[in-house]
């Protein structure tokens, strides 16, 4: 079979799983577009600490189960390879979630633009915030149907409790190799990540009892709120 005409770097790069390629002082050398997001929550020298841990005593490569967890990123094994001692390979394997399923109220759902509800959401928090805030989303993600009410309510309260903070960073993405379970179906996620240096956690409850309804996966840390939102179509 003729490879030559194979985009072989394209495929790495669409991979769902990290990979990492560090030079030997732990310097990173490529990653894929999952690795990433990897990185926003992993520490790139513990990375290398664990693919160093874990190499083959020779060239060639070594895969172990390993249960890893990054927030909540979950991994049940990894791959360390090298046929050069100037490089060392890092892939992580996902654990899938949605081993719990949700069910949605399929008659509140409506067909809604992310990215614009969440920019009305942002203006009328800078009606009453004067401090620097960044926005950094993909514009090609399509409509979705969700409790668009409810949405709006789960977002502002969310940048709310970022009032304090003096400066706000705002990202939405797709959480690569990530679903969920609803209704049955595995259902791809978006991740939107609001970060601050310092955060209001009164009304954490109150975040949550917004997101369980429409199937939002709320991870709520000192600095940080992640929300990983169903991409129901």
């Amino acid at each position: 079979m003729n490879t030559t005409s194979i985009d072989f770097r394209f495929l790495i790069e669409q991979d769902s799983n990290p990979l990492i390629v560090f030079d030997h002082k732990g310097h990173i050398r490529y990653l894929n577009d999952a690795a990433e997001i990897l990185l926003g929550y992993a520490d790139v020298r513990k990375l290398f600490q664990i693919a160093l841990d874990n190499a083959p005593q020779d060239f060639g490569s070594r895969t172990r189960r390993m249960e890893l967890q990054f927030h909540q990123l979950s991994f049940y094994a990894i791959n360390v390879a090298y046929n050069s001692e100037e490089w060392l390979a890092l892939r992580l394997y996902y654990r899938p979630k949605g081993t719990e399923e949700t069910r949605i109220d399929s008659s509140r759902l409506q067909e809604t633009d992310l990215n614009l509800l969440l920019e009305m959401s942002i203006g009328i928090f800078k009606m009453e915030y004067d401090r620097p805030l960044k926005l950094l989303t993909d514009r090609d993600i399509p409509p979705l149907l969700t409790d668009q009410n409810l949405l709006s309510r789960l977002l502002r309260q969310t940048l709310e409790s970022f009032r304090e903070s003096s400066r706000v960073e705002i990202s939405l993405t797709m959480a690569l190799g990530e679903y969920t379970m609803i209704d049955g179906k595995r259902i791809p996620l978006l991740r939107l990540s609001v970060r601050g240096d310092s955060r209001d956690r009164r009304a954490d409850r109150q975040i949550g009892e917004m997101a369980d309804p429409i199937g939002i996966i709320g991870t709520l840390e000192e600095k940080r709120i992640l929300l990983d939102i169903p991409f129901l179509q």
